[in-house]
């Protein structure tokens, strides 16, 4: 018989020992204030899937993970930020996202039934890249899973925290599930509650990932819409729109180890034409050659460096003038250093906090304006009483999704030297190309 469980309800049954005391609690509460959690305190993202057993895959349960990001492949300055934090408070370049988040070598989980505050841990999760996994024993490989069915198929999700803006979540979402889909998982579970342990026993068990419909449907009679209905209705998703959202997660390679041979012997092959050739090529016709591409070559450098300029949108502080992402921008150079930008605009900067990164806001604020000391990530624009002015040189910018946008208001007015153009329009995707408009109109006084 075919079973697959849920998450477990408000009041545990079954488990020996009496209801925890009003004293046990007093406790808890004062250790929490004198004692370090640190490990504890690293948590950064909350998963909800389904294991399966690998001894039987008629059985399944429902998996709360807790995750923490234990290391990187290279080091980072930005090493204790989840990807989703970046997402959703730090809009930033491509680069940025993958020099942090998307170089991380492992990361742990643990594993809850429910998500309550009285949730049974059942189990471990172990996560690594490709380039840790191709350098496991092939015995050792077999216990690991892949996530690219339950990502796509939307059976994996991220439940949004109370009061988070569904499209700034949805971002930060399937952000997070395009770092997942080409990792790998090793999961142990050691408390069997689906068959009714009222405490571990046994040998702890090894768990798998849904990899097809088919798999899905000898766990639980239905397939897919079955097991995820009710847990789509407690959580408030719709796992139908999640996958339609992931369509374009590109696929994972089964065998990353032989595309990585593949790799290497293109490019020993392309090497050794681009040599062949170059041994035949008569002097003069190689001096041409090397001095029309040097040519090209400044003559790009001058337009992308002084001209203009394009730029892929990263995050969802610009949101809804841009979307977090796939918008690609075209930036004007001959803004750089704040020339000829106004109250309105929408800039593209050099962070401030983060070296060598490009952010993009709208100046609310020129040199001498007086603009509202708002709250950083607050929708409250304008309602504070006290007012700063904007110092010479500077500018004060805003995200136009102002309680997911980390600008001015955390950091203070930007130098006029930091800006490195001005944006003025989207060029991709076709179907939304436009001129980006200054929104901002002049305030009416009253007499």
């Amino acid at each position: 018989m075919s079973a697959c469980a849920g998450s477990s309800g408000p009041e545990l049954s079954g488990i020996p020992g009496d209801p925890r005391t009003v004293k046990s609690k007093i406790l808890e509460t004062g250790a929490a204030m004198v004692q370090d959690f640190k490990p504890i305190q690293q948590i950064c993202a909350h998963l909800n899937a389904f294991h399966v057993y690998a001894n039987d895959p008629t059985r399944c349960i429902e998996a709360n993970h807790y995750c923490t990001h234990l290391t990187e492949g290279k080091p980072s300055s930005g090493q204790n930020y989840p990807a989703v934090l970046l997402v959703l408070v730090q809009p930033g370049t491509k680069e940025l996202i993958q020099d942090l988040f998307l170089h991380l070598d492992v990361r742990q989980c643990l594993i809850y039934d429910s998500p309550n505050t009285n949730a049974r841990l059942i189990g471990v999760e172990y996560m690594v890249t490709p380039r840790i996994f191709r350098t496991l024993p092939e015995e050792e490989r077999k216990l690991w899973h892949t996530h690219e069915f339950e990502v796509k198929s939307g059976m994996l999700i991220m439940p949004a925290p109370v009061g988070i803006a569904a499209p700034a979540w949805d971002a930060a979402e399937t952000a997070e599930m395009e770092d997942i889909v080409p990792i790998y998982g090793k999961t142990y579970h050691m408390w069997q509650v689906d068959r009714g342990d009222v405490v571990p026993m046994g040998p702890p068990q090894l768990m798998g990932s849904f990899t097809s419909p088919e798999s899905v449907e000898k766990a639980r009679k239905g397939g897919v819409e079955a097991l995820l209905k009710e847990r789509d209705e407690r959580f408030g998703v719709d796992h139908r729109q999640k996958a339609k959202k992931r369509e374009n997660i590109a696929a994972v390679d089964k065998h990353p180890e032989l595309c990585e041979k593949s790799r290497h012997v293109l490019a020993a092959h392309s090497m050794e034409k681009l040599l062949r050739y170059a041994l035949t090529v008569k002097p003069g016709r190689f001096a041409r050659l090397a001095l029309n591409g040097a040519g090209t070559f400044c003559a790009c450098t001058l337009v992308w460096e002084h001209l203009v300029t394009v730029q892929s949108s990263e995050g969802p502080s610009m949101y809804p003038t841009f979307n977090p992402r796939g918008d690609w921008l075209l930036v004007s150079r001959l803004h750089s250093n704040g020339k000829g930008i106004q109250v309105g605009d929408v800039v593209r900067f050099n962070h401030p906090s983060f070296l060598g990164v490009h952010a993009a806001k709208r100046v609310i604020g020129m040199p001498g304006d007086f603009v509202c000391r708002d709250q950083p990530l607050s929708t409250d624009a304008g309602k504070q009483p006290d007012m700063i002015q904007v110092p010479e040189g500077h500018v004060f910018l805003v995200g136009d999704n102002l309680p997911w946008s980390r600008d001015s208001r955390n950091y203070g007015p930007v130098p006029l030297g930091l800006i490195n153009g001005k944006i003025v329009a989207r060029v991709w995707p076709p179907s939304k190309m436009e001129w980006v408009k200054n929104t901002m109109q002049p305030a009416e006084l009253d007499g």
